[in-house]
């Protein structure tokens, strides 16, 4: 990668950044959730069986419905939580077909959709359950992994069996033997800006279904680093950033383009991902056996420096722009309110700051009304650009920059802000 070369009063510095990891805490359990305030006041709230009504300390998934409630998927019963209470659903108690839930989804219609680990899929409109299963529906597979609902309100299922789709009762199923599907398994889906849909499967790479066009980008055929895939999250500029199990964070330009983060290139945790997750701005990465970890600054959080508690993270899901769910194996809810000492806000937000283009090719423009203090970081967290005076603008030129992902700060009146850019 070449330098930019600054005008005057422009420094440029190549550094590494160093993961800015928190004190250890010494955490005492109370009979009720615990609150653990720590790196500048963030917040870590633990629900467990025994100072909870959470059905079960081993936990798949959790839905937040927008309306400050929480829906929550374990190995034994779907919980329901209101800020306050919770409320258990159970085979013995309710019509749900299987006490194990591995995938939640609320449609249009707030009803909320249940996929179970060998009962199939329900549908609960808060009074009535309705069940989809092998034999009485278009279900070729009663292990439900994942859901999404696309542009045009189409339900789409992953199962260990292929994918299915339901358009109001009209069944649709594509496996390895009708499609160009490489695998059956799919435990994660996600829909694009154009309503296409990307089909992360087991040992089969990841999928593009665009209309009735398939599309397979596997290790083979990109510089995918691992062909099995667990967790989708497609950023603003349509990026694909996935987790892999063996092959670190993958990240599918646009252009189907592949790079790949590993501890061999990058300070990331682990090689081994298990869930993405954006909030405000920063992606959080639960990893098998290293905990969190954030992409870019790489900062991380695990049972040696935080309240985790456990290092193999099944899910991290995020609510409104301060709050990130997390579930560990066997290790409880946890509610994590990151808070630290400059507050993260997107730049679209700010009235008096502006930066496009996004993506950019020759220049990134910045219009600011305050005097801003801005630096430019890679991945790997080498910074490439910095200037502590701007004014009314700044064109940052990177036509020398290779291809990829930069994050921009800038810091004025006490604050900071990241954006995160695309160099093409």
């Amino acid at each position: 990668m070449k330098n930019i070369y600054p005008n005057e009063n422009k420094k440029i510095h190549l550094r590494l950044a160093v993961s800015r990891l928190p004190s250890t805490i010494f955490v005492s359990i109370l009979a009720l959730c615990i609150s653990i305030q720590m790196q500048a006041q963030a917040s870590w709230t633990i629900y467990n069986t025994s100072n909870s009504g959470l059905p079960y300390d081993n936990i798949y998934c959790t839905l937040p419905d927008g309306q400050g409630n929480l829906w929550v998927g374990t190995d034994y019963g779907l919980g329901y939580f209101d800020g306050q209470n919770w409320t258990t659903y159970r085979t013995d108690n309710s019509d749900l077909p299987h006490n194990s839930v591995r995938s939640l989804l609320l449609d249009e219609n707030d009803d909320l959709w249940v996929g179970t680990f060998i009962g199939g899929l329900a549908k609960y409109d808060g009074i009535d359950w309705t069940v989809y299963n092998i034999t009485n529906s278009g279900l070729e597979d009663n292990f439900i992994r994942s859901m999404v609902i696309d542009k045009n309100a189409t339900l789409w299922v992953g199962t260990s069996g292929g994918l299915h789709r339901l358009d109001g009762t009209v069944w649709q199923v594509y496996n390895i033997d009708n499609s160009n599907l490489m695998s059956n398994n799919i435990p994660t889906l996600a829909v694009d800006e154009n309503n296409a849909l990307w089909i992360g499967t087991i040992n089969g790479g990841i999928a593009r279904l665009q209309d009735t066009t398939m599309t397979v980008y596997t290790a083979n055929n990109t510089l995918l680093t691992d062909n099995t895939i667990l967790d989708i999250y497609i950023d603003e500029q349509q990026n694909k950033l996935l987790a892999c199990p063996a092959g670190g964070l993958n990240i599918l330009n646009p252009n189907a383009n592949a790079t790949a983060f590993l501890t061999l290139n990058s300070s990331i945790c682990d090689n081994s991902i298990s869930a993405i997750a954006e909030l405000n701005g920063i992606i959080f990465l639960g990893t098998a056996p290293a905990g969190i970890c954030t992409f870019g600054e790489w900062t991380s959080y695990n049972i040696d420096n935080s309240p985790l508690t456990n290092n193999t993270i099944r899910s991290l899901t995020p609510e409104g722009d301060s709050i990130l769910w997390v579930a560990p194996d066997f290790g409880g809810l946890i509610r994590f309110k990151p808070d630290f000492p400059t507050v993260n806000q997107a730049v679209a937000e700010l009235p008096d700051i502006r930066v496009y283009p996004n993506p950019a090719v020759d220049f990134i423009h910045i219009n600011t009304s305050v005097h801003a203090h801005v630096r430019m970081y890679d991945v790997l967290g080498n910074m490439w650009y910095e200037n502590e005076k701007i004014l009314d603008s700044e064109a940052i030129p990177v036509q020398d920059l290779s291809t990829g992902i930069y994050f921009l700060e800038l810091f004025f009146d006490g604050r900071k802000i990241i954006k995160r850019v695309l160099v093409n």
